[in-house]
């Protein structure tokens, strides 16, 4: 039988050695003696002290300087579009200044600055500053930093040809140009919006947005930029890649990657364009789906069914334009802006696949 005394030790964080805790009430401790609890605080010191903070100054300076402007933005506003907009954007721009502040003082000290210098600067005793700007804790700040940053997420191409849509309805009651485009592409958000079952308000936070200009994104009733698009998928965890050509379509652009790109690069947005045809119609069960389309032969299906899903489908190379077809009739697609991709999805796939489906 085990020690019923083990049972209540408490490893310490330094030493790894077992000991007692001696009060039974309060927060267990971390360490089995002060001379431990100094010795780790020292290491943790030296670590955070070689830290470069030059790059991590440059990327608050300039999130300091994005969230001024989106104060002086709203301040000028006769009526704000959210009543709490203004203090929500002033909020941030102090933590983000408090956050510079922090970065600043350890960079002075790197080039050898004393802290009676920046006393003298900041108004703050020596010691006030000592413990708010010790390596520890600027580290800990500059790790906050890290946690609440975006995925990374694949941009649009260069366009390479503009066909300006119309914006408002033509006589005879029919509607405008572009306007499928725009209303797949707000179908595709709204379904988004209600799959990451976040509210609205939580989504128009996380992707700095207005709670209003979330619903008229999701209504169609407004046409975004792509950084608001980018903004508001990666605020529901999406994927961004998937909605690049459903802009493009929304924007009256043809998008197709430059010559040369690698084959990795276009199927992923071969991938995106259908993926994003998928997520409009609200992401129909793949194994029915792709079983019910006609004109598919047996060996398309997984391939289909992978391209549907969140891993590169490499094979999808070798899926000939008839099925290709049938899935994008199936999903209410444009069929000729999928088959600019699938084009090039095929010219970019290595000789060896084709020959195989070719012969094989």
């Amino acid at each position: 039988m085990p020690d019923s005394r083990s049972a209540g030790q408490i490893e310490c964080q330094n030493c790894r050695v077992r000991f007692m805790r001696k009060n039974s009430t309060g927060r267990p401790p971390k360490y089995c003696s002060s001379q431990c609890r100094s010795a780790a605080f020292r290491t943790r010191n030296t670590e955070a002290a070689e830290a470069d903070y030059s790059r991590e100054a440059e990327r608050i300076g300039q999130a300091v300087a994005t969230r001024a402007r989106m104060v002086a933005q709203s301040s000028s506003l006769p009526m704000p579009t959210w009543p709490l907009e203004p203090l929500r954007h002033s909020v941030a721009l102090k933590r983000e200044l408090d956050d510079f502040i922090a970065v600043s003082v350890r960079e002075a000290l790197d080039r050898g600055a004393r802290w009676e210098d920046i006393s003298a600067v900041t108004s703050m005793p020596v010691s006030q500053l000592q413990v708010r700007y010790s390596p520890v804790q600027v580290s800990k700040a500059v790790d906050a930093r890290r946690g609440r940053r975006p995925r990374q997420h694949v941009a649009p191409p260069a366009r390479v040809a503009v066909k300006p849509a119309a914006t408002e309805d033509v006589p005879g009651g029919r509607k405008p140009e572009g306007w499928e485009a725009r209303h797949m592409l707000a179908r595709a958000l709204s379904n988004l919006h209600r799959f990451s079952g976040q509210s609205a308000r939580a989504i128009a936070l996380r992707a700095e947005l207005s709670p209003s200009y979330v619903y008229r994104l999701t209504a169609g009733e407004r046409h975004p930029s792509w950084k608001a698009v980018r903004n508001f998928v990666l605020a529901c965890d999406g994927e961004p890649n998937d909605l690049v050509d459903l802009w493009n379509a929304a924007d009256g652009q043809e998008q197709l990657l430059p010559d040369g790109a690698g084959f990795d690069d276009v199927l992923a947005r071969f991938q995106g364009a259908v993926r994003g045809l998928h997520l409009a119609e609200a992401r129909p069960n793949p194994d029915a789906f792709v079983h019910a389309l006609p004109d598919v032969a047996k060996h398309e299906i997984s391939i289909m069914k992978s391209l549907l899903s969140t891993s590169p489908a490499r094979r999808s190379g070798t899926l000939s334009w008839t099925a290709t077809k049938a899935l994008t009739v199936a999903l209410h697609g444009d069929s000729d802006r999928i088959r600019q991709h699938w084009n090039a999805l095929r010219a970019a796939a290595p000789r060896s696949r084709l020959l195989t489906q070719a012969f094989g």
